[in-house]
């Protein structure tokens, strides 16, 4: 009889988190490139087998979390453990990083990341990719922050907070948090073990165990601690951290001990349905100084929808409570949308705070009256050619008018589409020569049967 000893299996591999040891380095263009061939990024499929692939590719990205770690620490961003007084770093314990100088601001931005991804990372697809470390992490964001002023009376740069909802699971031999993804991608006993257990006793750490628990202790805890009782605070919540923050708000003792602390919250890529909140005073907070983006196809900081939301579908679900914008046709998953929307976040921040008294505009979206379709093939009237081609215009051109006349109005609906603010002048010309040839056809049309 045959039996396989444990020393037996396979081993598992070794990879050092070092990107020089891994085959990489960051070119000029702060991209990080194979070293055989500068023409490629990472590579991950280096062998047909997943596991083998999977612990390269966690070396790798804990190289890059290290890289972009010490950038933001270069950038005056201090490492704090949570939970508070925690002994020393063999302890389980979640890492995040704050303004050397909190105390004496009189603005913060707090940034709450997905909880999918490692600290400081936007994005792997930009960090370890096309784009670069910077764009694809929070150092950019970092830096920009650290060029806008706290208020019109206080020109110092705020201070900053960088949460960290992706690292709550304890792993007690790296003495660190990781992700749920990451998590999965540790050294085993062999190549060919399924993975880790979950043990909470093990592996969660004391009142972070997970992202409802960290959005609290960072506001009740953290903020308390270092954020002196005069500061505004700015909030920016991404993905699902967007409905975790707002959840945590919607809140009647909750918002009586936070909400005058608040200055202003940006929602990216949230569903909370704000038409069902609770707080009264959460809402109208929201309503006046609350800003949400989602993913859409038209250009960055295009207006969607209004507080209200909208009475049709078609830009998908705007139950925000505040002006909804667009993050742009290049944010087309959820970990590009702070990266390509992060400037147009940071400049209505800055224009907030810059004015005390700030509330939203009231707007409102007006779409076209649908026509009622009578079942019938249009342009199929008349038989000739011609005929067709001219119909198939008029039809187009209906369809591009009825585009454009979707517009935001600052209290009345337009009477006509001369009315409209911010239409596209360039476009409405190329309609109107269209609808003119469209027009011109069908009188030479009917001179020819007046004539026959």
């Amino acid at each position: 009889m045959f039996r396989r000893r444990w020393s037996g299996l396979p081993a598992e591999p070794k990879f050092a988190p070092n990107l020089k040891e891994l085959g990489y380095f960051i070119n000029e263009e702060d991209e990080v490139r194979y070293f055989h061939d500068p023409d490629f990024y990472f590579k991950y499929f280096s062998t047909k087998n997943m596991r083998y692939n999977d612990c390269q590719r966690f070396a790798f990205n804990q190289a890059v979390s290290q890289i972009i770690d010490s950038r933001l620490e270069a950038e005056g961003l201090k490492e704090v453990l949570l939970p508070l007084g925690v002994a020393s770093k063999d302890e389980r314990h979640v890492k995040i990083r704050l303004s050397e100088d909190l105390s004496s601001k009189s603005r913060v931005v707090i940034i709450f990341g997905q909880s999918c991804q490692d600290f400081g990372i936007l994005a792997q697809r930009v960090a370890s990719g096309p784009g670069g470390l910077n764009k694809g992490s929070m150092v950019n964001m970092v830096k920009a922050l650290k060029q806008q002023k706290s208020s019109a009376t206080d020109h110092a740069a705020p201070g900053i907070i960088l949460a960290n909802p992706g690292h709550l699971w304890w792993w007690p031999e790296g003495k660190k948090g990781l992700s749920e993804s990451a998590r999965h991608q540790i050294p085993g006993s062999s190549l060919v073990h399924l993975g880790w257990r979950d043990d909470p006793a093990r592996n969660s750490i004391p009142e972070n165990a997970d992202p409802t628990e960290h959005i609290k202790y960072i506001f009740e805890k953290v903020v308390p601690q270092f954020v002196n009782d005069q500061a505004k605070i700015d909030v920016i919540a991404l993905g699902d951290m967007s409905d975790e923050v707002e959840q945590y708000l919607d809140n009647d003792d909750v918002w009586a001990k936070i909400g005058h602390k608040l200055s202003a919250l940006v929602v990216l890529g949230g569903f909370y349905d704000m038409r069902e909140a609770g707080c009264q005073g959460f809402k109208k907070f929201m309503d006046q100084r609350g800003r949400a983006y989602i993913m859409n196809q038209d250009p960055l900081d295009t207006l969607i929808a209004g507080p209200d939301g909208g009475s049709r579908a078609v830009t998908g679900y705007v139950g925000y409570g505040c002006p909804t914008y667009s993050v742009g046709p290049d944010a087309f998953t959820m970990e590009l949308v702070l990266v390509e929307a992060g400037s147009a976040v940071l400049k209505w921040l800055q224009e907030v705070a810059l004015d005390k008294d700030y509330i939203n505009e009231r707007v409102h979206i007006f779409f076209p009256e649908e026509e009622e379709d009578d079942g019938g093939w249009r342009g199929w009237d008349k038989d000739d050619d011609e005929s067709k081609g001219s119909k198939e215009i008029e039809q187009k051109d209906h369809e591009e008018a009825k585009r454009v006349q979707v517009r935001v109005q600052k209290d009345v609906q337009p009477s006509k589409m001369d009315d409209c603010e911010g239409i596209d002048e360039e476009l409405a010309k190329e309609i109107a020569k269209r609808q003119k040839m469209a027009n011109d056809n069908a009188d030479s049309e009917e001179e020819t049967e007046d004539r026959f």
